[in-house]
């Protein structure tokens, strides 16, 4: 298990049925600003077929006060469960590729220097789409194109 980092992590999660769902984009937003690693909703059914959203929240552990304070602060939800979690995840590292429409940052993940996965970030490709007026999809092929290249060529 040496290959990948090893993290001990929370999971906080709540069902909620009686809340607007256009709050959810508002509470995640400062979730992240407060230290979550990441944040969804998954639709479930609760008694009386009523239809309601798991909020999950994943943490690390110095992160659970702010993280459960905005969770009641911001929701209607009454109780959070609390889930410890190991997560194995890749080595990463970031480059910025110089593209035809700006600058664009791109993850590497790796185990024993081997490359297992790039992607281009999103927000550096949706920025530049918007930009020079071109599918997003055409920024995040191209940037994908030009660190494989610049990669093969290391």
């Amino acid at each position: 298990m040496a290959n990948y980092n090893i993290d001990k992590l929370i999971t906080l999660s709540c069902n909620i049925d009686d809340f607007n769902p256009q709050n959810y984009e508002y509470i995640t937003e400062k979730l992240f600003q407060n230290g979550a690693l990441d944040v969804w909703l998954t639709p479930i059914y609760m008694k009386k077929s009523r239809t309601a959203n798991t909020l999950s929240v994943l943490i690390k552990p110095e992160d659970k006060e702010k993280c459960l304070d905005i969770i009641f602060s911001e929701t209607s939800t009454l109780g959070i469960r609390e889930e410890a979690i190991i997560r194995y995840s890749l080595n990463r590292e970031f480059k910025i590729i110089d593209t035809p429409y700006g600058k664009i940052s791109c993850k590497i993940a790796k185990k024993n220097n081997e490359i297992l996965n790039i992607s281009a970030e999103y927000e550096d490709c949706k920025k530049a789409a918007k930009k020079y007026n071109v599918p997003l999809k055409k920024v995040q092929q191209t940037a994908l194109f030009l660190i494989n290249e610049e990669l093969q060529n290391e």
